[in-house]
């Protein structure tokens, strides 16, 4: 009989019995058997690992020691093989020249250099025109003020020295590139003529080997006109001697009997139309004589050089003498624009001062008149 408690009474749920859970009570049944094995387990694992262990490290010593001999070894070799840093340090450096290498250069102004010469010119050419300015100034004022002390800074008197200097070299310059020029006129028509000459020597070399191809090939072709000759004159039944060159060595030998007359025939050009030989022959005649009025021509210029070359050097002094004259004649007419504006401005300044006297005159003579 069941006993009763105070408070709610509830009965406890029955846990359905599944087919692990049959298995569970089954296997517990053998559970002594296991637990033995269990025990004898771990004493045999502890073993094999403590075995583990000590091949592991009898294989480190034994391979610590083969490092330390081969590191021995390459110290003796080469005592910086482990210096590392070293070796980084030497990546580093030729990382950084090459770094340095493509690195692209700085950029600079690429007219500045001439904008500044430029400018240097101007400047130069600025005081060179105020410092004749001032010379024609005072020589304007002639001698009015030779009296007057004149001081002179040593910066200026550089200054006038430099400017001279530049101002000389410029002539210099001038002079030079005007002589220039006419020579090279000279030179250009010297290998102007050069030229021709050389090309006509080319022309006729040219000709020259063409006329002896054509005399090798008209040989030939006599040659072969002279054996057909002397077969047809066999056929004939006629005897005819050949010498070494196979060519006939008398002609007379191909005569028969009677006048002998051959075939007229028509014009010179005609023959030409209707024969390529001739035709052949009349070009290298033409070829000939131009070769020959050529070769004429060219000897006439060689005796004429001489002659050329003395005209020409005439010519040459003739032009520089004539652009000197020009100069000088340029400048004798600005002297004498200077010297007519010069006489112009003292006669306005004398005019002036007369004026001013005059006036100074009358202005006295009303003063004392009123006294």
């Amino acid at each position: 009989m069941q006993q009763l408690k105070f408070g709610l009474n509830l009965q406890k749920k029955k846990t359905p019995i599944t087919p692990q859970s049959r298995l569970t009570q089954r296997a517990s049944a053998f559970a002594h058997e296991s637990e033995d094995e269990e025990e004898e387990a771990p004493k045999e694992n502890v073993k094999s690992a403590k075995a583990q262990v000590n091949r592991q490290l009898s294989g480190y010593n034994t391979m610590t020691k083969k490092l330390a001999e081969q590191q021995a070894k390459a110290l003796e070799e080469d005592p910086t093989i482990f210096d590392y840093d070293a070796v980084y340090d030497d990546l580093k450096d030729v990382e950084r020249k090459k770094q340095e290498k493509t690195k692209p250069k700085e950029k600079k102004a690429k007219y500045i250099q001439g904008l500044l010469e430029m400018a240097e010119i101007r400047k130069r050419d600025r005081v060179l025109a105020e410092e004749k300015k001032v010379a024609r100034e005072r020589e304007a004022e002639g001698d009015e003020f030779a009296d007057r002390e004149v001081f002179v800074t040593e910066s200026f008197r550089k200054q006038k020295e430099e400017l001279e200097r530049i101002e000389r070299e410029e002539k210099e310059r001038e002079q030079l590139a005007e002589k220039n020029k006419t020579m090279d006129s000279f030179y250009k028509q010297v290998l102007e003529r050069k030229e021709a000459e050389h090309q006509a020597m080319i022309k006729a070399m040219a000709e020259r080997k063409k006329q002896r191809q054509s005399d090798n090939t008209s040989s030939t072709e006599q040659t072969e006109t002279d054996i057909q000759l002397v077969e047809q004159a066999k056929r004939e039944g006629k005897e005819v001697l050949l010498n070494d060159n196979n060519e006939i060595v008398d002609k007379r030998q191909l005569l028969g009997a009677g006048l002998n007359v051959k075939p007229k025939f028509g014009s010179l050009g005609s023959l030409a139309a209707s024969d390529e030989r001739i035709k052949e022959r009349m070009d290298e005649y033409e070829a000939y004589k131009r070769k020959k009025v050529e070769d004429y021509q060219s000897r006439r210029r060689q005796g004429q050089s001489n002659d050329e070359r003395e005209q020409v050097s005439k010519e040459v002094e003739r032009q520089i003498m004539q652009v000197q004259q020009e100069k000088q004649e340029e400048e004798e007419r600005k002297q004498k624009e200077f010297e007519q504006k010069v006489a112009a401005k003292r006669t306005t300044e004398d005019a002036v001062m007369s004026a001013r006297e005059r006036y100074l005159a009358r202005k006295k003579q009303r003063l004392e008149g009123k006294e």
